[in-house]
């Protein structure tokens, strides 16, 4: 008959962990070694466990060949990879090529496209979903692209900005320095990511027929004042009348700065100026309206008040945005803005 043999005491304090912490087939071979150890006899033990007398022979042999390691599972061959790292180079090369230079009438990779380029490149198939995880272990994620402004620069950048920081440092106590910038608002909700219940996605409204205002914003970076103007058009004439109104709402003289906007560069506009030199206006460089701290402002403004929801109507909606502009006090302006008194 044959016995398990007597365990040195390491072995013997290994056998008792794995008998706590491991599960399935390997606790079950350490009890029944642990019961050889006492004597029980392997057709005991095989009844016990429900099992085959080769079995319970074959581990006990195994124990006392190899010790505790022994009665864990060999590793097993199995099949040989397919993702091998030449799939991974040709993945990462192909996402960063445009199909067409594979001969495909298309604009973006398909999983479909991309096991058609393996097998010819490779002679390796993959099945589309064990491709899916493979592209996902290497970082990739199928997704929506978002549209980007073109990477322009305006050639005058640097004198632009330059003519913008002078005027700043030579003017007086008394000089008011703004930024001034247009907003369009609507009825229809702006959609923002928000919180809901699983299976519940929220559904907005939308109005039978749109309606749209232009806010007209000028932020005084020296004192926080915020003074604005809601007007239905975003023409010259009406940049011209918010103009005349910043001349109402400060008797000292302005330094404001605007962008490019054809209403603000407009022949008209110029022409006002002429007439009207206790205003001062300096164009920000092209393709930076980064630049204006205005456009927090609006940020803030339709992130809080515009977001997912419909109004009843344009005054209801004017109501909230004055109401906005009320709450918002000129520190908050100026700390939102980023500029510091």
């Amino acid at each position: 008959m044959i016995y398990a043999r007597q365990p040195t005491a390491e072995e013997f304090h290994e056998l008792q962990r794995m008998r706590r912490q491991e599960v399935g087939r390997v606790s079950q071979r350490v009890h029944l070694v642990l019961l050889s150890i006492e004597h029980h006899s392997v057709p005991e033990i095989a009844e016990l466990f429900q099992t085959t007398r080769v079995t319970v022979r074959f581990w006990i042999k195994r124990f006392n060949r190899e010790g505790p390691p022994g009665l864990y599972d060999e590793p097993r061959s199995g099949r040989p990879r397919k993702v091998v790292e030449a799939v991974k180079d040709t993945l990462n090369e192909l996402v960063e090529d445009d199909p067409q230079q594979e001969g495909y009438l298309a604009t973006f990779w398909t999983v479909a496209m991309l096991l058609s380029v393996l097998a010819h490149r490779l002679k390796v198939k993959l099945s589309p979903s064990t491709l899916r995880s493979t592209l996902h272990r290497l970082g990739l994620r199928w997704g929506r692209p978002r549209l980007a402004m073109p990477q322009k620069t305006d050639p005058d950048k640097a004198a632009k900005q330059w003519q913008i920081a002078k005027a700043v440092v030579e003017a007086t106590q008394n000089t008011a320095i703004l930024y001034a910038d247009e907003s369009r608002i609507q009825l229809l909700p702006l959609l923002r990511a928000m919180w809901y219940r699983i299976g519940q996605q929220i559904r907005v409204p939308t109005p039978g027929s749109n309606v749209t205002r232009m806010i007209f914003g000028a932020l005084n970076v020296r004192t926080g004042q915020w003074t604005y103007i809601v007007r239905d058009h975003m023409r010259k004439e009406d940049f011209l009348a918010f103009l005349e109104h910043l001349l109402t709402i400060y008797t000292e003289p302005i330094l404001l700065i605007v962008d490019n906007y054809s209403s603000h560069t407009a022949a008209v506009v110029q022409e006002w100026l002429k007439c009207h030199p206790r205003m001062r206006l300096y164009y920000l460089p092209k393709y930076c309206s980064h630049l204006n701290p205005v456009e927090i402002i609006w940020l803030r403004l339709k992130n809080k008040i515009a977001a997912n929801r419909l109004y009843a109507s344009m005054k209801l909606l004017l109501d909230t945005v004055d109401a906005f502009f009320i709450e918002m006090t000129p520190d908050q302006a100026l700390d939102w803005a980023g500029v510091e008194l």
